[in-house]
């Protein structure tokens, strides 16, 4: 992995993957169990089109990024809207701002690498 947006990229995938898989091991209402894998599903593969982006083009995708953080807002407040209650609540939590805290760090390296003559410092 050449960059840390590549890593976080990477991790965000595999919480999208476990957040799919969660409900299936704990067993969740059907309600929460279809919104976990819906979203879960979708974070999965736009991390991996960010993934993808960055090994082609050098960074992430603003607009994807931006969707994971909406994403990850979604899996923090869903739980409270669905009734789920002890670790299926804590997990939805934790993954969400998981997510919407990659997704808006690597939003930001990309809205820094899109404008032109912008460099981050090190």
């Amino acid at each position: 992995m050449d960059t840390p947006t590549e890593s976080i990229t990477l991790l965000t995938g595999a919480l999208g993957i476990w957040i799919m898989a969660f409900p299936f091991l704990v067993g969740s209402p059907s309600l929460d169990r279809w919104n976990d894998v819906v979203v879960g599903g979708t974070v999965t593969t736009l991390a991996g089109y960010n993934y993808s982006r960055e090994r082609a083009r050098g960074g992430p995708s603003k607009v994807i990024s931006g969707m994971l953080v909406l994403l990850g807002g979604w899996l923090l407040f869903a739980p409270f809207l669905t009734g789920v209650t002890g670790g299926r609540l804590w997990n939805d939590v934790a993954v969400g701002v998981l997510v919407a805290a990659f997704g808006g760090y690597n939003a930001y390296v990309a809205s820094t690498e899109e404008q032109p003559g912008a460099r981050i410092q090190q």
